[in-house]
């Protein structure tokens, strides 16, 4: 795949670039080398040539094009980051791309996604790769662990990981041997949703490319048979207890939650208990997403109603614009790219290289624009308190709420039964695998020696 880069580049340097049509670009890319899908129409592709990056792709500091590739930066080095392609609409489908597990990235992901959730999740570690499907809560689902290959490392080398899918089916391989295949209903939706994530900076990928899938290859049953078989009769990914009882725990949700109605109404009936408790106690069990959401919506109506909130705020937003004019006077040449509409986010991500390079170096005039902009937005929240309370403190009064209900009659009446139906729940899992109640037992083994000797 990567001498597809090759030639855009000799292409790009013979021609102009507005003379590329998209057909011709099309015409130079290799086929993808797929087990189960037919490959169709090339739907979208991506070199990560900075001339020629896609608009949709939404990025900033946290990523950069370095050396016709798109790399995890070392901005914000210790969370994880997503790049996202704007406006997907892929559904049976090929994927591929090329990636390069460098610096301290452990996990790289493609995530896709539908209705305002996920789909599918391709993981890959230094060691090995797997496919997981998420919660639908809407749809009754719970996360699913299809499977899993152990992968030669190849530290800092590139490999090509190449995903299919087919209706409820998907196959994730970096070659006929190295590969995971799995079904899932949540599959079979159109993919809405399309990214990737690091969880540390150092990783890189490269030649994206989506085809249409047109149909699945004609002996498609059989090798189906074969590479199950052989995904079965494969030795697990080597985990400690901890991980063997959550694999085998969301494993056994999965398998009962699609495949045993009496399991699906001992769920129904919990979940009815417990969303009928917490709709009567809104106060005590607000989750942090509706706490967010919450002090979001509070710090908007202050800002509509109130002049002065908006006075401080404009203070507080022409401070981080003379903090973008100062950095941008460092390095002047990026203003072509603020100005050019189509590198908006080649302009905020190199603007956040530089920015990093002067705190990184101690940049006193940086220092001192910033500690202003913090100036200002410490006498604002000063001012308008309620408008910004953490999500911290508002769990804080949530949960203190939830513990004055402990003299509640009827609200410990209505827990017990929510608790006693999950107990229910536990106890029908325990039996449908006997084996869960000592990997659970393992595990609590494993962590509790691990607190006690101090470890992380």
């Amino acid at each position: 795949m990567r001498t597809d880069k090759i030639t855009l580049r000799l292409v790009l340097s013979l021609f102009s670039i507005c003379a590329i049509s998209a057909t011709a670009r099309t015409q130079t890319l290799a086929t993808p080398h797929s087990l189960m899908c037919t490959p169709g129409e090339l739907l979208f592709s991506e070199d990560f040539v900075p001339e020629t990056v896609s608009e949709r792709w939404g990025f900033k500091a946290d990523f950069a094009l370095r050396d016709g590739t798109l790399l995890r930066s070392n901005v914000n080095p210790t969370e994880s980051k997503r790049v996202f392609l704007k406006d997907p609409s892929f559904h049976n489908t090929i994927i591929q791309f090329d990636f390069k597990l460098t610096g301290k990235t452990t996990d790289l992901r493609l995530v896709t996604g539908s209705g305002g959730g996920y789909n599918s999740i391709t993981r890959i570690y230094r060691e090995h790769f797997q496919l997981n499907t998420p919660v639908d809560r809407d749809a009754g689902i719970v996360p699913a662990h299809l499977g899993e290959c152990v992968r030669k490392p190849r530290p800092d080398q590139w490999q090509t990981m190449t995903v299919e899918y087919w209706g409820v089916e998907m196959i994730a391989h970096l070659n006929d041997k190295e590969f995971v295949i799995g079904k899932h209903p949540i599959i079979d939706r159109t993919r809405k949703y399309f990214a990737f994530q690091f969880d540390l900076p150092g990783a890189s990928v490269d030649n994206v490319r989506v085809w249409k899938a047109t149909g699945q290859r004609e002996k498609w049953p059989e090798t189906r048979r074969t590479l199950t078989a052989i995904q079965t009769a494969r030795e697990p990914v080597k985990r400690d207890p901890s991980e063997r009882y959550k694999i085998a725990y969301v494993k056994l949700k999965s398998r009962l939650t699609l495949d045993d109605q009496a399991y699906r109404d001992l769920v129904a009936i919990h979940d009815k208990l417990k969303a009928s408790l917490h709709s009567n106690y809104t106060d005590a069990f607000a989750s942090h997403k509706e706490l967010t959401k919450l002090i979001a919506k509070k710090k908007q109506q202050r800002k509509t109603a109130d002049p002065e909130f908006k006075r401080m705020e404009v203070a507080v937003n022409k401070a981080r614009k003379a903090e973008e004019a100062y950095v941008l006077s460092t390095k002047p040449e990026l203003a072509r790219l603020k100005e050019d509409g189509t590198a908006k986010q080649r302009y905020a991500s190199e603007l956040g290289q530089v920015r990093a390079g002067l705190q990184v170096g101690g940049d006193q005039q940086l220092a001192d624009l910033v500690a202003e902009t913090a100036k200002r937005q410490a006498a604002l929240e000063a001012r308008f308190p309620k408008a910004f309370k953490s999500v911290d403190a508002a769990i804080e009064e949530r949960n203190a709420k939830r513990k004055s209900l402990n003299d509640d009659p009827e609200f410990q009446a209505r827990n017990r039964a929510v608790v006693n139906a999950g107990k229910a729940v536990k106890d029908y899992e325990q039996k449908a695998d006997p084996n869960l109640a000592q990997l659970a037992a393992d595990a609590k083994a494993y962590t509790d020696a691990l607190k006690s000797s101090g470890a992380k």
